[in-house]
């Protein structure tokens, strides 16, 4: 029989809400150069600026937060992806974007849980065990930012403290 370590009561209503502004990009492809040379994203020239601005936005959220890094606990994220709305879309109603120009959204949780894992919100994304997200329009949605970017709740899972 294996013994697990209980969860701190400190953690009850752990709660960490983090804001990144910029274009959203989805960790898509990996394309291999061949052996000894690194993998790259298809995208990295998009990706890379959107993971740096979602590890800074975290750590600024940190700093304001007693926080250290989450181990061995499970957690739950929501996730609001504010993308741009291309020119062409219809400006009175709403839309939704659902053309290959806004990404797949298992692409851009993808890309926010490996750049708080690599902020060191959560020490890897595997603890995230529950999770929400949406993908939207600036204004079009009571989560959305009015520019591009993301706004992403990170909590400990209250059934997990309490048992």
């Amino acid at each position: 029989m294996t013994a697990t370590n209980p969860i701190p009561l400190v953690l009850a209503g752990w709660d960490l809400s983090i804001t990144a502004n910029g274009t959203p990009a989805g960790q898509g492809r990996v394309s291999f150069l061949g052996k000894g040379r690194p993998a790259i994203h298809s995208n990295q020239k998009t990706l890379k600026p959107w993971r740096a601005a979602i590890m800074a936005a975290a750590e600024r959220a940190m700093l304001h937060h007693r926080h250290a890094t989450l181990a061995g606990v499970p957690v739950q994220t929501d996730i609001t992806i504010t993308v741009p709305k291309p020119s062409s879309a219809p400006k009175r109603r709403r839309t939704w974007p659902v053309t290959r120009f806004s990404s797949d959204l298992d692409h851009h949780v993808r890309a926010i849980h490996d750049s708080l894992s690599e902020a060191k919100v959560f020490a890897d994304d595997s603890q995230v065990v529950e999770m929400s997200a949406r993908k939207v329009y600036p204004g079009e949605h009571e989560f959305a930012l009015s520019e591009p970017g993301a706004v992403v709740h990170v909590r400990v899972l209250p059934e997990a403290v309490a048992r």
